[in-house]
C-alpha cells in the first residue's frame, strides 16, 4: 500500500513538472506582450517629443527673424514732379457721383451644405470646413485616409462606416444628382 501511495505522489509531482514546462514553453505571457507594447509606445513618444522640440525651435527662429521692409512705393507726387508739366486748359468736367451698391459675399455662402450627406452633422461639417473641406468636389477627391488625417486634429467623433461612403455621396452631390444621392443613401441604410 505504501508503494501505491508513493507511485501516486510521484505521478502527481511528474504531472506538475510537465504542466510547469508546458506553460513556460508554449503559453504566451501576457505581461511580455504588454511590456513590448509599452516599450514601443515610449519609443514613439520620445520620437514625437523630439520632433516637437525641433518644430518649436524652428518656430521661435521664424518669429525672431526680421522681415525685410517693403520696397518704397512710388507716389503720385513723385511721378508728377519727375515729368514735365504740360499745361493745356481743359474745361472742368461735371461729375455726379451715384452711390454704389456694394454686395459682399462671404466665403461661407459659396460653401456646400455638407450636412446633406449621410453621417455628417452640423458639428462635423463645421470641423470639415475648418480643415479646408468646404465643397462637395473637394470631398469627392479625398480618400477615407485623407479625410481621417484632416479630421484627426479636430478630435471630433464620427462613424468610419459613413466616412467610407462620403466620397461617392459627394460625387453625386457635386453633380447635383439629388435623386441618385437619395437612392445611394437608402442603400446605405439597408
Amino acid at each position: 500500500m505504501s508503494k501505491l501511495v508513493g507511485v501516486f505522489i510521484l505521478g502527481i509531482l511528474v504531472g506538475w513538472l510537465i504542466e510547469w514546462i508546458f506553460v513556460r514553453l508554449f503559453v504566451p505571457n501576457p505581461k511580455k506582450k504588454l511590456e513590448v507594447a509599452l516599450q514601443a509606445s515610449r519609443k514613439e513618444n520620445s520620437t514625437l517629443q523630439q520632433q516637437n522640440r525641433t518644430l518649436q525651435a524652428e518656430l521661435t527662429v521664424a518669429k525672431t527673424e526680421k522681415v525685410a521692409p517693403p520696397a518704397p512705393q512710388t507716389t503720385l507726387e513723385a511721378v508728377t514732379a519727375a515729368e514735365p508739366a504740360v499745361t493745356t486748359p481743359e474745361p472742368a468736367a461735371i461729375v455726379t457721383e451715384t452711390p454704389a451698391v456694394v454686395t459682399t459675399i462671404t466665403d461661407s455662402a459659396n460653401d456646400d451644405d455638407l450636412t446633406k450627406l449621410s453621417g455628417i452633422g452640423p458639428k462635423l461639417a463645421e470641423a470639415m470646413q475648418a480643415n479646408g473641406i468646404k465643397r462637395y468636389a473637394q470631398l469627392a477627391e479625398l480618400t477615407t485616409d485623407d479625410v481621417n488625417g484632416k479630421l484627426a486634429s479636430s478630435g471630433i467623433r464620427y462613424s468610419k462606416t459613413f466616412a467610407e461612403s462620403w466620397a461617392e455621396q459627394a460625387k453625386l452631390a457635386a453633380a447635383s444628382d439629388w435623386d441618385g444621392l437619395k437612392t445611394y443613401q437608402q442603400t446605405l441604410k439597408n
